[in-house]
């Protein structure tokens, strides 16, 4: 007769799941992971739309120097009198430059065949007036170009109306510098003078400018040519320029230290703004700058001294 032997078997009983309070450190573990990394991933992106701002500029002053070599002047801030004529503005006297609804043709447009930009230049009509009137010029003003948009600003829009419905453009975030003034009384080479925004300026770019580059006594490197600015009052629109009329900058503020004009140097970086200057190169100047060294940079034969720190 056999016995029969029972074996034992030892079973070890398997947990399906955290307990709550594991689940509430793993919780708090994790939000404060990201807590950390949340500020370095944000200052990453930044740096990243820094780059791309700075990149715009770099485009756009080149542009600026393949329009120079081109016509032996650097494109007019804007094009108010006189017919369009190789490249420039011609024939320009008194009033003229004071023509708000003259002929499109600013900086910007001026210089599209040297930013890759031929299509949208021979669409324009240079010569229409006014200068919104064919919807062809309507169209590209209004065209989202991404050389002129700081990618680290959130408005991209269209302006305001400022008189006409038919008048808005595309916002833009980088303005030709004109001075270190904004309330010029400066004549123009032809001895007129009218107000402010209409007259001539201490810098490289007027309405009805023709600055060739050895006018730029100070040094191509000590001038600026383009900077950041908002090119409105408020975030979200307000009054505001873009591409059709005087999207012109003027160094008589510090950067970001005036948020209520359009044409002052602003931008979403925070600490400073980023200045292309005659001689090609791009720096970022930084808020703290003194007012008396950042107007220097914006004259072209002032003779002063000026040292950006950089």
């Amino acid at each position: 007769m056999q016995t029969s032997q029972s074996t034992g078997f030892c079973r070890t009983r398997r947990r399906s799941a955290f307990t709550l309070v594991e689940l509430l450190v793993v919780i708090a573990i994790i939000g404060v992971l990201v807590a950390l990394l949340l500020p370095a991933v944000q200052s990453a992106r930044e740096a990243a739309r820094r780059t791309q701002c700075k990149n715009n500029l770099k485009q756009l002053i080149l542009g600026m120097h393949n329009y120079e070599s081109a016509h032996k002047v650097f494109p007019a801030g804007e094009i108010h009198g006189g017919r369009w004529n190789a490249g420039y503005a011609s024939g320009h006297s008194g009033a003229d430059h004071c023509e708000w609804d003259g002929q499109i043709g600013i900086w910007g447009n001026l210089i599209f065949p040297f930013i890759e930009r031929q299509a949208e230049h021979d669409m324009l009509d240079f010569n229409a007036r006014k200068q919104y009137t064919p919807v062809n010029n309507q169209t590209i003003m209004q065209k989202k170009l991404k050389q002129f948009l700081c990618p680290s600003d959130p408005y991209d829009g269209l302006t305001s109306v400022w008189g006409n419905a038919a008048n808005v453009a595309r916002i833009q975030h980088y303005y030709a510098v004109n001075g270190s003034i904004e309330a010029s009384t400066m004549p123009h080479p032809d001895g007129t003078t009218s107000y402010s925004h209409c007259n001539a300026n201490n810098g490289m770019f007027f309405n009805d400018s023709r600055m060739p580059m050895a006018s730029i006594t100070d040094g191509t490197s000590n001038t600026a040519a383009l900077c950041e600015v908002w090119g409105r009052i408020s975030k979200d629109g307000g009054d505001s320029r873009g591409m059709n009329l005087h999207t012109a900058v003027y160094f008589d503020w510090t950067p970001n230290s005036n948020r209520s004009n359009p044409w002052k140097p602003n931008s979403f970086h925070q600490v400073g703004v980023h200045v292309a200057f005659a001689d090609g190169s791009v720096h970022f100047i930084r808020n703290n700058i003194t007012k008396a060294i950042f107007q220097a940079a914006a004259t072209i034969s002032g003779g002063e001294t000026v040292d950006l720190g950089l």
